[in-house]
């Protein structure tokens, strides 16, 4: 028989084991019957995690509920690291090797694995702008601006933390600690390559990969095809990102004290999006495309865009915020079309950015827009076939004519903008959406839905790389209506759906997209299948 003394050391040891947080195999059965397989985290009962496979798409879930804000933020980051190190560490190689393989005139990575002379002058960029962001923060007198900003850098360090410490860190969570430069060793402060643990500055470089890329190129490689829908009784926004093959785009749902907001996260790793399509539970619906630009003045000091970005998705509550958001800085970085679309009042706008401008395409009431720029005083002139009432087209071609002037913009890829004006009109379900962001022409592979890697097609800049359409995603707002009950409880058995997804590229004369069969057979793979290919999936949230 076991002694009192035994059975008290079993007592104790089964307590601390169930106060451990835990990384497991989580087998669950849903509310349809079937078997969820993936991962769950949970550090206590108000924050967990859990991230599944679908598909080729994976799918995240996390809430994080403390009573300290900033405490909280920082629990959801530490959860999103634990399930997502091994995406992180692969996305961090990838794109390395993508910077290269998808520039046609390579002008920074000329080779892989890049040089240790490339990865300095990265590293130099990204401390650099780092440490404006800090000072940005610590010198910002709105004082709601400054705790949201707080909140996302809390954030960071947490999916840092996540992917280094088997617990959170007791960080100061009392508003008014920025961490110091030396906060991080010089090592977490160095970047990596094919190295089997991450820095803080990896972390960084992912997030920021968008804005590094383009200081260093001065232009930016065109990406996604997206629309806004509005019809009589629903609108609907679809999205799919032309990126490399080496992409591991995802879904991301997250309820952090009160805070939800849903995404295709581009890369594993991310605060927000950075493809920038998802949906928050203020009644704020986003999308974009990136600006072709053949001439910006991109700066390192300022605050880049992929922080501007997730400040607007996850915080604003209304169009205008949305826009005060986005035109904090002109950072000459990642310069985006926002379509955004406000549930609550059935509205529908755009904000466009140059390297020094912004321009508000705000709902004017009357069936039309009221044409806002920053500074005030630019021309209003813009491009009415692809902005109506009741849609926004984007082909990465600015609507506005300032912003078109200013980035000598051009529009590359023209099949794109006739194949959305010959179907838009027909979009009147999310059917009927799911098929027009999928849309390939079978003699065009510069569609819609399309593909650069064939070495053909409609364009003024002809270039052969791997990279296309690697997903597409779809959402209307009834689909979103039970946003505003959710309590922030991480539940397996969920009814709730976020949205459509694909992951994959176009078929094209019956085939995807296959390394092994491509001209870059000899890529090496990580985290992503030879075949980039799949069917759409109507995602869970598992939160309710």
């Amino acid at each position: 028989s076991i002694s009192q003394v035994g059975k008290v050391k079993v007592i104790i040891l089964v307590a601390v084991f169930l106060l451990l947080p835990a990384l497991t195999a989580y087998p669950e059965e849903n509310s349809g019957g079937s078997m969820l397989k993936g991962k769950i985290y949970r550090l206590d009962e108000n924050s967990a995690g859990y991230l599944e496979k679908v598909d080729n798409i994976l799918n995240l879930s996390i809430v994080s509920i403390d009573d300290n804000v900033y405490k909280a933020e920082y629990e959801a980051g530490f959860i999103q690291g634990k399930l997502q190190k091994e995406q992180i560490i692969a996305t961090r190689d990838n794109l390395w090797d993508m910077a290269f393989l998808i520039d046609s005139t390579p002008t920074f990575i000329k080779q892989i694995p890049p040089t240790h002379t490339e990865m300095a002058a990265a590293e130099k960029v990204l401390l650099e702008n780092y440490k404006y962001t800090l000072n940005y923060i610590q010198r910002q007198s709105n004082p709601k601006l400054r705790k949201n900003l707080e909140r996302l850098l809390y954030r960071l360090i947490g999916i840092y933390h996540g992917t280094k410490l088997d617990r959170p860190e007791a960080l100061n969570f009392n508003g008014r600690w920025i961490p110091p430069t030396n906060y991080f060793s010089p090592a977490e402060m160095t970047l990596g390559y094919e190295t089997p643990s991450l820095s803080f500055m990896d972390i960084y470089f992912i997030n920021a990969f968008c804005d590094l890329f383009d200081v260093f190129d001065k232009k930016h490689t065109s990406k996604c095809s997206a629309f806004v829908k509005k019809t009589d009784d629903d609108i609907f926004i679809a999205h799919n990102s032309w990126f490399g093959f080496l992409d591991q785009s995802m879904a991301a749902n997250f309820y952090i004290n009160g805070d939800y907001f849903t995404v295709n996260q581009i890369f594993p790793g991310v605060l927000g999006s950075d493809s920038d399509f998802g949906y928050n539970n203020k009644g704020i619906m986003f999308n974009e495309t990136t600006h072709h630009a053949t001439f910006t003045k991109p700066k390192t000091c300022s605050l880049w865009m992929f922080w501007r970005a997730i400040l607007a998705e996850q915080f604003a509550n209304s169009l205008d915020e949305f826009f005060r958001y986005l035109s904090l800085e002109a950072s000459g970085t990642y310069m985006n079309g926002y379509m955004i679309v406000d549930t609550k009042t059935r509205e529908i706008g755009l904000v466009e950015m140059s390297y020094q401008s912004f321009v508000y395409f705000k709902p004017d009431g009357k069936g039309g827009y009221q044409v806002i720029t920053k500074p005030e005083g630019l021309s209003r002139e813009y491009d009415h076939e692809l902005l109506q009432p009741d849609y926004i087209l984007g082909i990465n071609f600015p609507v506005s004519q300032v912003i078109r002037d200013e980035l000598l913009a051009t529009e590359n890829r023209p099949a794109r903008r006739r194949q959305f004006l010959s179907q838009i009109g027909n979009v009147n379900d999310i059917e009927s959406a799911k098929a027009l962001i999928t849309f390939t022409d079978p003699d065009e592979p510069l569609s819609i839905y399309g593909r650069w890697d064939l070495g053909y097609g409609d364009t003024p800049f002809p270039q052969t790389i791997p990279e296309g359409a690697i997903d597409a995603k779809a959402v209307s707002a009834s689909m979103i209506s039970y946003v505003s009950d959710l309590k922030g409880i991480l539940d397996l058995k969920s009814p709730n759906r976020s949205f459509w997804m694909k992951f994959g590229t176009p078929v094209i004369k019956g085939k995807p997209f296959i390394w092994s069969e491509s001209q870059w057979k000899g890529q090496k793979l990580r985290g992503v299948p030879d075949s980039v290919s799949g069917k759409y999936n109507l995602l869970h949230t598992h939160i309710r």
